[in-house]
């Protein structure tokens, strides 16, 4: 969103924005080069205010950006208090390597081996960890190289799958880890499935999306003949691909045929891969892959698996830019109240487009006269951890 303001000079530090155009002294000196930050250019140069007024120059054009980035949206949400809990770093690195390591293995002998029981405890932790965490966008990485994404994949859908068993079954943490896992395996077959098939950036053809389609199969025999037995599991690995209206696959099943499992699985995976950057596309905000799954939900998916997810993410998940009935603009930082429309968003540019307080944060839920006019964009999902994993 782009909105240009003649600024007066005295009351530039109140502002953030860029300047529009060259601001040039009668004699041709350049004071304020285009494109510069008007925030760090005063910070840089104290006299700059003093130096415009000497030449005449006593307003300059900005162009307010809303734009926030991930960088700027991490340290807004590290410096929240109470502190918002999100996904140790630590914790999420070992996950990842956990499944690399299982993946080595099964392409070096066909055999999760004891990478199974180890991925299970970790499931076990990470269950612990979200059911603490109340905002499950908080918790998700982001992608950042194509190498890093069957992992990360396999992480983020484990926790949504476990935040949402825990959403459809409250108190039920054995369920919760149970799904957890199967999330965390779920791609176990693509470990068989030929790397240049797997990163195609085009359109596959018929016989390469069947090879693609075979994961399913051969993830369940994978992990079968590495001894998992627990149905959840298998089944989510296996039917994480049949949809509600039976053109899914392996099997074709439809409706309540459809394990609760894989139901809940299908929800996940279809969520992180909208929203996860790949070779062949670039990522959906959290808000757009939200209501794809809602459009797509008569023909696609369990309705209550659904509305589970909209009620975890909300209509305007964390990291969603909005633009409230006053005419400010910030960044939603989460939910304190079960209302989907009324969530917690700090505030960047107050109404009057100047920059906003350090730390404003409005809770609408409170603030019943504000409201969200409309959404703008979208910062990035991924707070959880901000190195790349090793």
């Amino acid at each position: 969103m782009r909105v240009l303001k003649e600024v007066d000079v005295d009351e530039l530090h109140l502002f953030r924005g860029r300047v529009v155009e060259d601001v040039v002294s009668s004699g041709g000196s350049l004071l304020l080069p285009k494109g510069s930050e008007i925030h760090a250019v005063l910070e840089s140069v104290p006299g700059i205010t003093r130096t415009l007024k000497r030449w005449g120059i006593y307003s300059v054009v900005l162009d307010i950006s809303f734009n926030l980035s991930e960088e700027d949206f991490n340290k807004i949400i590290e410096n929240i208090e109470p502190k918002v809990r999100v996904l140790e770093a630590a914790l999420a690195h070992k996950t990842i390597a956990q499944v690399d390591e299982v993946y080595r293995r099964i392409s070096e002998n066909g055999s999760l081996g004891e990478g199974a029981y180890m991925l299970a405890k970790q499931a076990a932790l990470l269950t612990e960890e979200v059911s603490r965490a109340p905002q499950i966008i908080l918790c998700l990485g982001r992608v950042r190289e194509s190498d890093e994404y069957t992992f990360v994949h396999s992480l983020n859908v484990g926790l949504l799958c476990g935040y949402l068993a825990g959403r459809l079954k409250p108190g039920d943490r054995e369920f919760a880890a149970a799904m957890t896992y199967g999330g965390l395996l779920h791609d176990l077959g693509k470990a068989k499935v030929p790397q240049e098939v797997l990163n195609k950036p085009g359109r596959l053809s018929e016989d390469e999306y069947e090879i693609m389609k075979s994961h399913s199969v051969h993830g369940d025999e994978l992990a079968r003949t590495s001894g998992i037995t627990d149905v959840r599991v298998l089944s989510v690995i296996r039917n994480h691909h049949e949809r509600w209206n039976g053109r899914g696959y392996p099997d074709g099943f439809q409706r309540d045929e459809i394990p609760l499992f894989a139901r809940i699985a299908a929800v996940a995976d279809v969520f992180d891969a909208l929203t996860a950057k790949r070779v062949y596309k670039d990522p959906l905000s959290s808000r757009e892959a939200v209501s794809m799954i809602m459009e797509s939900s008569e023909a696609d998916f369990d309705r209550t698996v659904v509305r589970a997810l909209l009620l975890s993410v909300g209509l305007y998940p964390p990291g969603t830019m909005v633009e409230l009935s006053d005419f400010s603009v910030g960044v939603v930082i989460g939910a304190r109240n079960a209302d989907l429309f009324r969530p917690q968003v700090h505030i960047s540019v107050d109404g009057k487009g100047r920059r906003a307080p350090e730390g404003t944060i409005v809770d609408l839920g409170a603030q019943q006269e504000l409201f969200v006019r409309r959404a703008l964009d979208d910062v990035g999902k991924g707070v959880a951890y901000k190195e790349k994993a090793v």
